[in-house]
């Protein structure tokens, strides 16, 4: 043995999270006997456990699954008196053992040390802080969590206590520090947060669910059942006191909240202001002045100014694309994209870096030659950007058909224009890629009927990129038009071969909002008659899927003829009362999006109430009038074609009307119609029970379409926001189970919602008339709506989506529902 302090980094799964901690452990200023890294048997990242070893000298103890055999024999396997166990993604600061080893010098007595922990986002935005209390058998018995997760002991103790339990499954860490405590050894704790992690990390092995890890306590409290009686009303006061304490916390951070979005409110307020005053003196968009320059208006990308523009084309490869970001991804140097365009679609995720210090690679590999990844193991490799840094892409672009699965997808990006990227060095930055090179080196290494290509770009965009100006100062109608004499960006998508290329569509998503036997303005209700026959139809001629199962299958799996998932919209009592027993009769699957607002309280959708009032009510000869944008708006109901038009005005007003807008014009017509025709009970909204009961009817699934029925591109990004994620969070306590499915009412949807849609959800749908292609946009995936077509029909309207017909060739069902 020394009298240095042994660090053993306990590496988990994450190598991102391995590579932090390590890399803070070479930074120490302190002398320290031994490093070592303590992994499982079947880590999924041994090359980076052995790099990182190599790098640092650090030694590798290779332990048994059960924590506390691991623990032990990593500290039979240290060298040093003092032992510090750093769990993988830490980060301790430079001067972290030295203060430790002074403190264990000054203090003969002292048997651990316990520092504070600071907690933050991986943008570095958000920050908490937690800071143990004094160190004692009650302490530790209130609050499991309580222990430290980093923490320097002397070997001394750590004898002394017998080790670490090997018989427990999980929670070794907690139950050391309760014999610790319970042995009356002095320990330190240190206020001072002397500790980093990042939220979001993946830093423990595989995460447990509540029962598991109850039960894992209920073993640990079993063992010491007897301390715990003898501490029990220390562990009442504990508790109460960390009680007390969070509701202060929680009461300040309300305050804080509250005083920040005020403060947001303001500079909303200053910023609508500037750029008023801007439009009205013509200057609200770049002077782009005279371009004979020989100097860019920024040399950093365009990073200075906002987005870089290829970064616009790029995302707009990857959204079109975003259903192939499923399963295992690799990305290449960081996860952005796989986070953003895959979602809860991406079940295992990898970062692959050929630079040791990257702080964010799980691999580190040279992608033209890396023996160490196994053939056969991704689903999907995001690869944007790099090719052209690469001397040998050829040999780049075989190892990643080797690497994936079979059915795998490669999405991969390749300029055609842009600065010299010097960051890498003179000789780092090395193609430029039209999109036919493109075509010549991916179809080398793929088969060419199994890949495709887009290309992005114009003058326009080639020019601001060039200038180093932001995607924000164009417009969306400047980056939509691609001018192939000017391509900008070559996406590829190209996929391993696991036989004949598919030729049919995925399949065909159906819409359906409510049976009703009585035809409606909007044209939104079938009879149940005619709904039963379209299902009799679909279920001869079709396979009728549930729509989470048409929408994941892998193009790797088998397919079966003719795919059809069914869905409703806007969550009407019908869909309980008539649609469900049909769909079950037949055994039929089907999901039902629905709104939160009146799951309390039985309600009306303010269409139809429109068409009550307008319509069904025995109206005098007068008009009214009503503001509409603030503007009075005079309105005839003397006769047919007076209500129609005034139907036609309101409507389109209320649909693209903010919430409160739409509720104010409502009141408005209802105060002006008085009593009018009494709501018809069948054609509102499920409230919370009914839905229960439909959630629990097998074969139905539940989606979200928002809380108010709002369209969110004419709604604040804020107010988009919020109107998913409270749907969501509603629907999900309601069933008891997530709700990984969205629908945008009225079909509206614009780039900003279809990417919160993208990183909160795993699909959302669109009322666009297309078939299901095999790659698409995950965001925005299409639907045929049905409406009142006798089977024939039908049966027309389904041959020709399947063989691809444009919506423009289907008069009579292309149109969008109100």
């Amino acid at each position: 043995m020394t009298s240095g302090i042994s660090v053993l980094i306990l590496s988990g799964r994450g190598g991102r999270a391995l590579l932090m901690s390590a890399d803070s452990i070479a930074r120490q200023r302190a002398m320290r006997s031994d490093l070592l890294l303590v992994t499982h048997p079947d880590h999924p990242n041994a090359p980076l456990v052995g790099s990182v070893a190599a790098r640092l000298h650090a030694s590798v103890v290779v332990a048994e699954p059960r924590p506390g055999i691991a623990l032990n024999r990593a500290v039979r396997s240290a060298l040093g008196d003092q032992l510090a166990f750093v769990p993988a993604g830490f980060v301790i600061p430079e001067t972290f053992l030295e203060r430790c080893a002074l403190a264990f010098r000054a203090d003969e007595a002292l048997s651990a040390l316990a520092p504070g922990v600071e907690v933050q986002t991986a943008d570095g935005l958000g920050r908490a802080v937690w800071r143990p209390d004094a160190m004692n058998p009650a302490a530790v018995l209130a609050d499991p969590a309580g222990v430290p997760p980093v923490f320097v002991v002397r070997r001394s103790a750590v004898d002394a206590v017998g080790g670490f339990d090997e018989h427990l499954r999980a929670l070794a860490e907690y139950e050391f520090w309760l014999r610790l405590t319970l042995s009356g050894r002095h320990v330190a704790p240190l206020r001072e947060p002397l500790v980093r992690r990042e939220i979001g990390l993946r830093t423990t092995p595989q995460y447990v669910s509540d029962d598991e890890y109850l039960g894992h306590l209920r073993d640990v409290l079993a063992k010491h059942e007897s301390a715990l009686g003898d501490h029990m009303q220390d562990v009442l006061v504990t508790r109460e006191l960390r009680f007390g304490r969070s509701r202060e916390r929680h009461r300040d951070l309300l305050a804080r909240r509250d005083s920040e979005l005020a403060e947001l409110d303001h500079l909303r307020a200053t910023a609508a202001h500037h750029r008023a005053y801007l439009e009205h003196h013509g200057r609200a968009g770049l002077d782009w002045g005279d371009l004979r320059r020989t100097d860019p208006v920024s040399r950093d990308w365009g990073y200075d100014r906002g987005t870089p523009v290829d970064r616009r084309h790029i995302e707009a490869f990857l959204a079109a694309h975003s259903s192939d970001v499923r399963g295992a991804v690799l990305e290449v140097q960081e996860d952005d994209f796989t986070r953003a365009f895959g979602g809860s679609r991406v079940t295992s995720h990898d970062v692959v870096d050929i630079d040791p210090s990257s702080g964010r690679a799980t691999i580190l590999a040279d992608l033209r030659c890396a023996p160490d990844l196994s053939s056969d193991r991704f689903d999907c490799i995001v690869l944007t950007q790099t090719l052209h840094v690469i001397d040998d892409v050829g040999a780049a672009l075989r190892e990643c058909h080797r690497i994936l699965k079979p059915g795998g997808v490669l999405l991969a990006t390749l300029p055609a224009a842009s600065r010299s990227c010097l960051e890498y060095g003179t000789d780092g930055d090395l193609w430029r890629v039209t999109p036919a090179g493109a075509r010549r080196l991916v179809e080398a290494a793929f088969e060419p009927s199994h890949a495709s290509y887009d290309v992005y770009g114009n003058i326009l965009t080639n020019t601001a990129f060039l200038h180093g100006l932001a995607a924000e100062e164009l417009t969306d109608a400047e980056f939509e038009t691609a001018d192939p004499y000017f391509p900008a960006i070559t996406g590829v998508r190209a996929r391993k071969s696991e036989g004949p290329e598919r030729v049919a569509p995925r399949g065909l998503v159906l819409l359906y909002h409510r049976l009703d036997d009585t035809a409606d303005v909007h044209d939104l209700s079938i009879p149940s008659g005619l709904f039963e026959a379209q299902l009799q139809w679909l279920r001869t001629n079709c396979t009728l899927m549930q729509l989470d199962e048409l929408l994941s299958t892998s193009p790797a799996d088998a397919w079966p003829e003719r795919p059809v998932a069914i869905t409703f919209d806007d969550g009407y009592l019908d869909n309980l009362t008539v649609a469900a027993p049909l769909l079950s009769m037949y055994g039929v699957p089907a999901t039902f999006f629905v709104t939160s607002r009146w799951l309390d309280a039985p309600g009306e959708y303010w269409w139809d109430t429109l068409e009550r009032i307008l319509w069904t009510s025995v109206l005098g000869s007068g008009g009214f009038q009503i503001d509409i944008a603030g503007e009075p708006t005079d309105f005839s109901a003397a006769t047919t074609e007076a209500r129609d038009a005034a139907h036609v005005r309101l409507h389109d007003a209320l649909v693209h009307a903010p919430l409160a807008e739409r509720d104010r014009i409502m009141d408005a017509l209802r105060a002006w119609a008085g009593t009018g025709a009494p709501v018809r009970a069948e054609r509102r909204p499920m409230l919370a029970d009914e839905l229960r009961q439909l959630a629990r009817i097998p074969g139905m699934d539940i989606g979200g379409h928002t809380v108010n029925h709002v369209a969110l591109p004419d709604q604040p990004r804020d107010v988009q926001e919020r109107e998913v994620t409270e749907c969501r969070t509603a629907l999900a306590l309601l069933t008891g189970r997530p709700i990984e499915l969205f629908a945008y009412p009225y079909g509206a949807v614009d780039r900003h919602g279809a990417g919160h849609i993208r990183r909160s959800h795993r699909w959302g749908l669109s009322c666009d008339a297309r078939q299901l292609g095999d790659s698409f946009d995950a965001a925005r995936v299409p639907r045929l709506e049905v409406k009142r077509l006798e089977p024939a029909a039908l049966s027309d309207a389904v041959e020709w989506m399947f063989r691809g017909i444009d919506r423009e060739r289907l008069p009579r069902i292309s149109r969008l529902p109100d």
